[in-house]
């Protein structure tokens, strides 16, 4: 890559620039790290980069945006996905902002988050760099630390304590005023400002008209998506989530009996439909509501409300619990392609509620779902995770049983099971990872520099932060590929898959995990020489597979083709299409 490019790059002026990194930041040189094919849970259409920025981006841009400040918004996992031959640090070179926001929301970022940083402060050592998130706030004085680090801001609803930073950005004795702060001061001392804002609403809607427009080059249809939540934090209490209710008062640093949902009002709801209606294309888009499990009857009443006039070309509701009848009847009513997410971690209800979950069992959901459909329902996804308490190999198995029961009952309807390990991480702030012990969890990694050395593992094995006391980390990479693979073979014996797509994937899966024998093996020699030796040998081979699974598109369990990366609501690339070509090109 040529570094002197830059200059046909326009440089981007502005106060605020809010910069999303990949997992591992140098993915496309890496010829030591293998992310195999499905390496990530498969949720959601993205890469094992899990290139999803947290929605506060977009409502941090509004809320200051129209306090004055010019705000932009980088996802720089998307833009490397798409132009692969852009060079980071002449990208660099053509930002000129007054502070860089980096999010460390999901702990699997933490390696790519400290890249970006690092170069960025390099490149740019005026620019103040402040980190951000769920996972950021939790391990706050940790990242404080690293040199490369001005600024940690903590909470989950940080608004209005961004609105003052921006204010009193250079000016140190209003920064001793700006709450939830950790920053340095011109000395290099490090200053706890405290964590006084708690929120009690989650203020600020986003203005979806700003969605980045669809950039196909024709070659295959983009993926196109918009989100909306209506609260944060979470009236549930799953025991391996970072979000979930206990998390969210832990992080938070509050009392246990202190609410641990924060709500969006709903002229700010009404006010993000009102947007969504100037997205060109609109009709053409799915939307996708996270959350909604956690809503009061008449807010989400309100809510389906908004969803039917809004006219998306389908919709998906997560739901924690089995849907009831007239809700099911208006969720029908607001779109003929209405979908409905649950997740009930496993057919097992022991396991599922040593998970947090257990609010039904299969008989009763199978009842539901013949319910739903006969309303309207359209779509039915079902979601089970490898890696819960008292979950082993023979559990795994009889989920996949349950499965094809399930879809032998209900062939030729839209019921959609999926399953898939979780992996690399168990949440730093849940309960699992607090308490392990308690619950038949091993922690490899605690901290952040842990965590970010373990980012860097050849193996996917090596990757992940935990094990359990029923299946180890190989076992959660061999099992949870397994299940995928075994479910992609029902999935084609009932007519989802066409064949040739579910025997792809199949051989796809079984490449994948031989190939990860041979780098794990080589990443467990102990003689570190010896091993960097023996992954050069294969670096070229690595490199060649993990271009298949980056280069070009994404694909999951859900849409298992590959499809042009586009029309997401994430894909924020800052440039215009047009010149990203021609920079990419001239590299």
């Amino acid at each position: 890559m040529i570094e002197n490019l830059y200059p046909i790059l326009p440089t981007v002026h502005a106060d605020m620039l809010f910069m999303h990194a990949p997992a591992v930041f140098d993915f496309r040189d890496r010829t030591d790290i293998y992310f195999p094919y499905l390496s990530t849970s498969g949720d959601v259409p993205i890469t094992p980069l899990y290139e999803y920025f947290p929605l506060g981006f977009k409502s941090l841009q509004r809320i200051l945006s129209e306090n004055g400040h010019k705000v932009e918004l980088l996802n720089l996992s998307s833009l490397l996905l798409k132009y692969p031959q852009i060079d980071v640090s002449s990208l660099f070179r053509a930002i000129d902002v007054r502070i860089l926001g980096i999010d460390l929301h999901w702990m699997i970022h933490v390696q790519g988050s400290l890249a970006v940083a690092e170069l960025f402060k390099r490149i740019n050592p005026d620019t103040a760099v402040i980190f951000g998130g769920i996972s950021s706030t939790y391990f706050a004085h940790e990242l404080i630390r690293y040199p490369f680090i001005d600024m940690v801001m903590r909470g989950y609803d940080t608004h209005q304590p961004m609105t003052q930073l921006l204010g009193a950005l250079g000016d140190e004795p209003q920064m001793h005023k700006v709450p939830n702060l950790f920053w340095k001061n011109k000395q290099g001392e490090i200053i706890d400002n405290g964590y006084s804002h708690i929120s009690s609403t989650l203020s600020c809607g986003i203005d979806w008209s700003t969605i980045p427009t669809q950039q196909s080059s024709g070659a295959s249809l983009p993926i196109q998506e918009v989100i909306a939540t209506q609260n944060a934090g979470c009236a549930y209490n799953c025991g391996w989530c970072g979000g979930s209710r206990d998390a969210y008062l832990r992080i938070n640093q509050l009392d246990h009996n202190m609410k641990s949902t924060i709500h969006k009002p709903l002229e700010e709801t009404a006010y993000e439909f009102k947007t969504m209606a100037q997205i060109p294309g609109k009709e053409n888009y799915h939307f996708y509501t996270v959350n909604s499990y956690s809503e009061t009857n008449s807010r989400f009443d309100f809510f389906m409300d908004q969803v039917a006039e809004a006219n998306f070309k389908s919709v998906s509701y997560e739901q924690f619990k089995l849907t009831p009848d007239d809700v099911l009847k208006k969720m029908a009513a607001t779109n003929p392609r209405t979908s409905i997410t649950l997740s009930p971690e496993s057919h097992d209800i022991r396991v599922a509620k040593e998970a947090g979950r257990g609010a039904y069992t299969p008989a009763e959901m199978e009842e539901w779902i013949a319910k739903a459909l006969d309303y309207g329902i359209y779509q039915i996804d079902i979601w089970y995770f490898v890696g819960m308490p008292k979950q082993d190999k023979q559990s795994v198995e009889d989920t996949l049983d349950y499965c094809d029961r399930l879809l032998k009952r209900f062939e030729g309807q839209r019921i959609y099971p999926y399953i898939c390990p979780m992996i690399p991480f168990l949440d730093p702030g849940s309960t699992f990872f607090e308490q392990p012990e308690r619950h038949g969890y091993r922690l490899f990694y605690r901290t952040v520099e842990e965590h970010r050395q373990g980012m860097t593992r050849a193996s996917v094995i090596n990757r992940i932060n935990y094990e359990t006391n029923w299946l180890s980390r190989a076992d959660l990479v061999h099992v949870g590929f397994g299940a995928v693979r075994r479910l992609a073979e029902l999935k084609t014996k009932y007519g989802i898959y066409p064949r040739g797509v579910g025997n792809s994937v199949c051989r796809r899966i079984d490449d994948a995990l031989a190939f990860t024998d041979i780098v794990h093996e080589i990443d467990c020699l102990p003689d570190p020489q010896v091993r960097q030796r023996e992954l050069a040998r294969i670096g070229d081979e690595i490199l060649r597979r993990n271009q298949d699974v980056f280069r070009p598109g994404v694909a999951n369990q859900a849409f298992p083709i590959k499809r042009e990366i586009g029309g997401r609501w994430f894909d924020e690339l800052l440039w215009d299409q047009e010149t990203l070509e021609q920079f990419n090109t001239a590299a």
